[in-house]
């Protein structure tokens, strides 16, 4: 166990370059994300990111990224009517999801068709 939850200075807990960690030692913040994730947890997250700067994205943006590649695999061409009826959002959201995948079908040759670089 990388901190000990109590018990002052006496127990000497694993060494992290040679320093004693107590959970009285952290910071307001760090004691949050420990309670939070728990012991074994935060020592897994201080070995590989301690000292670097991580991002944790918000519920609803990561929410938001799985219901558009939903969308996006959903999505035959045509079915923004069908899409906007089951997602519960407006055909220009829809659109706007789908651009980049209307945009690739529209470049896309057509079957049989030969490229310059195949002639």
């Amino acid at each position: 166990m990388l901190i000990r939850r109590s018990g002052g200075r006496k127990g000497r807990v694993r060494d992290v370059q040679e320093l004693d960690i107590f959970y009285e030692d952290l910071t307001p913040e760090q004691r949050d994300i420990y309670d939070c994730i728990g012991a074994q947890a935060y020592e897994r997250l201080v070995q590989r990111y301690g000292g670097l700067s991580i991002y944790v994205a918000k519920a609803d943006s990561v929410i938001r990224s799985a219901r558009d590649e939903k969308i996006r695999r959903d999505f035959n061409g045509y079915n923004f009517k069908y899409l906007v009826n089951k997602y519960n959002l407006s055909e220009r959201t829809i659109r706007s999801i789908t651009a980049e995948i209307r945009q690739e079908k529209q470049n896309a040759p057509l079957e049989g068709q030969l490229s310059f670089d195949e002639i």
